[in-house]
């Protein structure tokens, strides 16, 4: 058996999600990456090859919206062209956010598009994942310790802030009152330990597990701040003791995605077992999340 794996990274045309494609397609691992736009899956393909030349076979191309799951459907009937026996690896690392309140049939949209769409993804990938016959096959969401009220980062404004136990009618059928673009980024974090938690109990021949990547300060994801936070988080940040690098961050990426150590249903940080905040540990809240999580979905889809 092969020890080189099929690894599927979603958002992989930018920062942690490109250079983690790289590392792994350095390594032999063939590598699918996913992005919303063909010329920015070229200039990926691209960078992870600029080194390997030789390795061009090891990058496939899928290109989608997550706002969009007839561009996922698509894409993953594209995906069954491309004569690949499996997938070993999924990473759920796609990751963005909105500079305003904006909905997915209802649904507030960095929300569904960082928790809810995986979730549709996650399905038509099944078959593809139940093939592999790797001891190292796993499904991984990117989270951040955002997710956790207790946590300071990520603006401290009481705007920004999430509530101590989060109402998911706000988030499925809200009217965006009180939307903060930090805040909704917190929840679809909160979002992505569900999915982890919910699919594990479903998925106990298939590893999940969902993991912070620390606070990187360099990649694109504050593009929709303000000049002058944008300016900070590239050259002030840097040097804080609080952040890490994006070598840093992607080798724990690596490490994640290879390693023999990965627990079904846990969560982790600097590759370690830890604790994900109290709400995303209340059950009853994470089966009434998966339930409408995937209504939602079916509701679109039909």
């Amino acid at each position: 058996m092969s020890d080189k794996l099929i690894i599927l990274i979603t958002g992989a045309t930018a920062g942690l999600g490109r250079l983690t494609a790289k590392k792994c397609v350095d390594l032999g691992h063939t590598v699918i990456i996913t992005g919303r736009s063909q010329s920015n899956l070229d200039a990926a393909k691209d960078f992870i090859l600029k080194d390997a030349p030789q390795f061009t076979h090891n990058v496939h191309q899928l290109m989608f919206d997550l706002a969009d799951l007839t561009s996922v459907t698509k894409a993953v009937e594209h995906l069954g062209t491309l004569n690949l026996p499996c997938i070993d690896v999924i990473v759920h690392n796609a990751g963005g956010n909105e500079t305003s309140f904006q909905q997915v049939h209802h649904v507030e949209k960095v929300f569904f598009k960082n928790a809810v769409a995986p979730l549709y993804l996650n399905r038509l990938l099944w078959p593809m994942i139940e093939k592999s016959t790797s001891p190292k096959k796993r499904i991984l969401f990117v989270g951040s310790s955002l997710h956790d009220n207790k946590n300071k980062g990520g603006g401290r404004s009481e705007a920004s802030r999430i509530p101590d136990s989060v109402d998911l009618n706000d988030l499925f059928h809200g009217d965006g009152s009180d939307w903060d673009m930090m805040k909704a980024y917190k929840l679809s974090k909160l979002g992505c330990v569900w999915d982890a938690y919910c699919l594990a109990r479903r998925s106990p021949d298939v590893p999940v597990a969902v993991f912070c990547p620390g606070f990187v300060p360099t990649t694109d994801l504050a593009r929709h701040s303000s000049f002058m936070l944008r300016l900070v988080m590239k050259y002030v940040l840097p040097y804080a003791s609080f952040t890490i690098s994006e070598e840093e961050s992607t080798d724990d990426y690596v490490y994640y995605i290879t390693s023999d150590a990965i627990e079904n249903g846990k969560h982790y940080q600097k590759r370690l077992l830890t604790e994900s905040s109290k709400d995303s540990l209340d059950e009853t809240k994470q089966e009434a999340y998966w339930k409408l999580a995937n209504k939602t979905i079916d509701e679109i889809i039909q």
